[in-house]
């Protein structure tokens, strides 16, 4: 799975001829200490991935869901075993993956692990409270348990993505912003796309009731609600500082997200408070933009 999450990057970067170095800017792996045969097979890979899946999205493209999935079972880190994984996607990675697995994976995987170690106490100490609290909100269970795989690199928005039937998030584990208290609650937000399909028809029935363009009201909430569910489970831990991720990264700032912000703070806090129906706060909610 690491290897796939590299190559789909590495090809992305190669569409863009995204080699030279700038502030913000990613930069593809250093192949200064491969050898010929090696830059040869890794470059080969890569040139397979860039035209591949040029323009294709790891959460939306049907075949990247399947690979994903099918490479989430792989438990040996030397033999592949994806039975339904194409033929020349599995051509291309186990050719790959000599060279990966030697010049990149031991760092790679070393930051996993301490990614894994650093949430793993803290979402098993604050998951079941936090859980109950978002099945209630969003008026949904939480149906099985949700696998997250973690990769170095994740080249999706947020670095973070989640796909249903069956449901599986993906996490890159070398993001800045996904450390610490960000990356838990980012845990919770993307295990929380599995929750939202009752807010997601009743905001649509609100939305074309009032005869408005709600855009991706739905996915506002949805950051909104899980941060504010996290800050509230963290408090009683004695942590008062802490900042919901879309404050803390300036998405109420985007788009059409400032008025959604307000609307949100308005009219569907209160009913993570308690103080309001869901039925009322949804319709308070889409008057209030």
């Amino acid at each position: 799975m690491n290897l796939h999450h590299a190559l789909f990057r590495e090809g992305a970067l190669r569409r863009a001829n995204n080699t030279q170095p700038a502030a913000g800017r990613p930069v593809p792996l250093s192949t200064a200490e491969l050898s010929e045969g090696e830059r040869r097979a890794w470059d080969t890979a890569v040139d397979y991935y860039a035209k591949k899946f040029a323009g294709r999205r790891l959460v939306f493209d049907e075949q990247l869901v399947q690979i994903n999935n099918g490479l989430s079972g792989q438990r040996n880190p030397t033999k592949l075993h994806a039975p339904k994984l194409p033929t020349e996607i599995a051509q291309t990675l186990e050719q790959a993956a000599p060279v990966y697995r030697k010049h990149w994976w031991p760092a790679h995987d070393k930051a996993n692990q301490a990614w894994i170690a650093s949430m793993k106490p803290v979402v098993e100490k604050t998951g079941p409270e936090v859980v109950a609290q978002l099945e209630k909100l969003f008026k949904h269970r939480w149906s099985a348990p949700l696998p997250v795989d973690v990769a170095y690199f994740v080249a999706e928005i947020g670095f973070a993505y989640t796909t249903e039937h069956p449901g599986h998030t993906t996490m890159a584990s070398s993001q800045p912003t996904l450390q610490g208290l960000d990356g838990v609650e980012t845990i919770f937000h993307e295990g929380a796309h599995t929750l939202t399909g009752e807010v997601e028809t009743a905001l649509d029935a609100e939305c074309k009731a009032q005869s408005k363009r709600c855009g991706d009201l739905w996915h506002a909430l949805q950051f909104y609600t899980v941060g504010e569910v996290v800050k509230r489970r963290l408090k009683k831990d004695g942590v008062n500082d802490f900042t919901p991720y879309a404050y803390k990264y300036g998405l109420y700032g985007r788009r059409e997200w400032p008025r959604f912000r307000k609307a949100l703070e308005l009219h569907w806090q209160p009913h993570l408070e308690g103080k309001t129906t869901f039925e009322d706060a949804i319709k308070r909610l889409v008057e209030g933009i």
